[in-house]
């Protein structure tokens, strides 16, 4: 027996159908619940900080590297300019920053059977120093650090795969030290 205010009676079961335009408006409801619940506990997305982006938009900063034609340095002139800073090659700069030599160190973390490296563990790592106008210089040291598998029998993949990882820690590095430049003069 169907009555007409949406419900079904059979065997002593109840059902409720809605319309579709209640299911749509109940997702709605919960999406937005969701949403409104994320931006009140302060959640935002890496890098997204807006207020440090504003102050230091339109700052000058010249890049000083031991190694200017790097692909490091490469990747950090266009982490920095992504940031909103302007860099300048010379003249008269608010902020210098002093770029040393990207390192890097590769360990074994564990062994096969026959004593070849099973497991790796890549470190890429650079010193940087920065000198502000009107403030002390801050020197630190921005790391990544990756683990990959080895297989001894494919030499070729294994170089490829090496490359490829360095290429993604160079550029993993350079956003560090462009957050930790726009967070020292958020500061």
């Amino acid at each position: 027996m169907i009555n007409h205010d949406n419900t079904t009676h059979s065997a002593g079961y109840r059902t409720i159908h809605s319309s579709p335009g209640q299911s749509a408006v109940g997702r709605w409801i919960c999406l937005s619940a969701i949403l409104m619940c994320l931006a009140g506990c302060g959640f935002q997305l890496k890098g997204s900080d807006a207020a440090s982006s504003a102050q230091i938009e339109g700052m000058t900063l010249q890049l000083i590297s031991s190694q200017p034609r790097s692909e490091l340095t490469r990747e950090v002139s266009r982490a920095l300019s992504a940031t909103g800073l302007m860099l300048l090659e010379e003249g008269d700069a608010m902020l210098t920053l002093s770029l040393q030599p990207e390192q890097f160190t590769q360990r074994n973390l564990s062994l096969t059977a026959q004593a070849r490296a099973a497991e790796l563990e890549l470190t890429l790592f650079a010193d940087f120093t920065l000198n502000q106008q009107a403030s002390e210089q801050i020197d630190a040291r921005a790391t990544v650090t990756r683990q990959m598998l080895n297989d001894p029998r494919n030499v070729v993949g294994k170089t490829e795969e090496m490359r490829l990882l360095r290429e993604e820690m160079r550029r993993d590095l350079a956003d560090q030290i462009a957050r930790r430049v726009s967070h020292s003069l958020g500061n």
